[in-house]
């Protein structure tokens, strides 16, 4: 993996770093939540409608880097508010080391994730990854009471797994004066398919970027 420690997430430069990539925490539009799947149309020919949408996405924020999507809610907010407590509480429950980073992407630099993150062995390796939630208080008692990995955050678990490498990553839900729910995922079979998709996905992202790219591009000299 190819890591930017100094770069804080939520910053111009992280923004910058994010657009035209596709990251982990939205594998889930074009990653089957079941089998971690391409997720294709149903005539088994060409990528799903969800996933359609996402190229575009991505095509979009290569021809406008400036231009600002979903900005956040009092939500997102209240969560990336909560994260530095709840990552000393993870610190403290573990006795791990926590090193914060602001990106990583796959070796090709084409595919990324901005772990919460990366948890550092005493010879100074890191070995596994760190994925922080603070939800509101019903879904944070709903997780803790299924005990296991949510599945609205399987595709970017796994996802963040797939594109560092790691063999491990910490699901860590907090909500202030409760139990957190500390859930460890290892690879495995659904971890490979997902990296398998991710592949198939950056080849069919390129070929929309060849059609995409003389259709949208204006054409300066008739302009002038």
């Amino acid at each position: 993996m190819i890591c930017y420690p100094s770069v804080l997430q939520g910053s111009e430069e992280w923004f910058a770093m994010r657009k035209g990539r596709p990251t982990a925490s939205r594998f889930s539009e074009f990653v089957t939540t079941a089998k971690g799947d391409l997720s294709r149309a149903k005539s088994g020919t060409g990528l799903s409608s969800g996933a359609r949408a996402y190229v575009a996405e991505l095509i979009g924020e290569c021809f406008c880097p400036d231009f600002i999507g979903f900005a956040g809610n009092r939500f997102t907010d209240r969560g990336t508010d909560l994260e530095p407590e709840a990552r000393a509480a993870f610190v403290v429950a573990t006795g791990t080391t926590v090193e914060q980073v602001g990106f990583c992407t796959r070796d090709d630099g084409i595919v990324g994730c901005s772990p919460d993150g990366l948890l550092i062995a005493p010879d100074g390796t890191r070995y596994a990854g760190l994925e922080i939630k603070c939800p509101i208080l019903k879904t944070h008692v709903g997780y803790v009471l299924d005990g296991v990995l949510p599945d609205d955050y399987k595709q970017q678990v796994h996802g963040a797994m797939a594109v560092t490498g790691l063999r491990e990553w910490h699901f860590y839900s907090y909500f202030p004066g409760m139990q957190a729910l500390h859930v460890l995922v290892r690879w495995d079979d659904y971890t490979t398919k997902l990296s398998a998709a991710l592949d198939e996905f950056v080849i069919e992202y390129g070929k929309a970027r060849e059609v995409a790219i003389p259709k949208l591009q204006l054409n300066l000299s008739r302009v002038a």
